[in-house]
């Protein structure tokens, strides 16, 4: 296998981390990687743990940043610094189903045109997360959206098979050092979200191929680290993300046509959840959530790195 390393990101993933690695030490001893383990400030503790749990195993380093770089930050440092072929990096709220790691690697081998490799997600009750994704364009998102329309979309395709998709949720990626570099890396101005779909953007652009691996299984718990900072409106901050790439990648007219849709979108949420008041069991039906995405859609801020 090429010379690899998993990397994590951790910010506040106590409730995650020792799952996280307890499912990747027999792994690591498989494929003969290293897990590094980059604490981006937290202030739970989670660092210590790892540290304390882990370090005595030989396969765990834990490196400590004074303050809080983000993901895509934290990511480019660390791939700088590694020098590998491939680095695989995963989530804090990610648990590895056995032999997963040793299938990443391998589709990366056995498609030397690919950048990146990506597994398939389960729901911690057991069901099938979608990970494959068309890019956000407008119309790909309509798509997406329709009933009648979106078995069309990436995401509701059979997730059965190994095939190429435009891009993966980045839960786990398995990442091809030559295409990262190549890409120039992921783009620091994506805090939370989307920096994973604007890479892979970028390394498809460049003729790199995105591969998904059903042989690779992983439990997501989804959202993790973002819910303790953004709390239960975490799915708000989808919406500056793709802003930002369709301000970058697509231009007034993208943004004009993605900020039409998710209107009709929102009102459409609105009025159902008021319709049905059981909808709003899911905070994407509420009042509350449908005012702010509305005011986000229109203020013409992406949002900064903080709110």
């Amino acid at each position: 296998m090429a010379d690899s390393v998993v990397l994590t990101i951790n910010w506040n993933g106590r409730e995650f981390v020792e799952d996280m690695v307890e499912s990747l030490l027999p792994q690591l001893r498989e494929t003969g990687c290293r897990l590094v383990f980059f604490d981006n400030a937290s202030d739970d503790g989670s660092d210590d743990l790892v540290e304390e749990r882990f370090g005595s195993t030989g396969m765990v380093d834990v490196v400590r940043c004074g303050e809080n770089l983000g993901f895509a930050g934290a990511a480019n440092l660390m791939m700088s610094r590694l020098e590998r072929d491939v680095v695989v990096l995963a989530n804090t709220d990610t648990v590895f189903l056995p032999g997963s790691l040793a299938a990443l690697l391998e589709a990366l081998e056995s498609h030397p045109g690919a950048g990146l490799a990506g597994p398939r997600l389960h729901w911690p009750e057991g069901g099938l997360q979608p990970s494959m994704r068309d890019f956000p364009f407008a119309r790909n998102l309509v798509l997406e959206h329709l009933p009648l329309l979106g078995r069309l979309s990436a995401r509701r395709r059979p997730h059965t098979a190994a095939r190429q998709a435009d891009w993966l949720v980045g839960a786990v990626m398995a990442i091809r050092m030559e295409a990262f570099r190549e890409a120039g890396g992921f783009d620091t101005d994506f805090f939370f979200y989307h920096e994973e779909t604007e890479l892979q953007f970028r390394m498809r652009s460049r003729g790199w191929e995105v591969w998904f691996e059903p042989r690779a299984e992983v439990v997501h718990v989804e959202g993790g680290s973002a819910r303790q900072k953004y709390g239960r409106m975490t799915y708000l901050r989808y919406i500056p993300a793709k802003l930002r790439f369709l301000r970058k990648h697509s231009g007034r007219a993208g943004t004009t046509a993605f900020s039409l849709l998710m209107t009709f979108l929102q009102l459409g949420r609105l009025a159902l959840g008021g319709l049905a008041p059981r909808l709003r069991r899911d905070v994407r039906y509420t009042p509350e959530y449908c005012r702010r995405a509305l005011r986000l859609v229109w203020s013409g801020d992406p949002g900064d790195h903080e709110n």
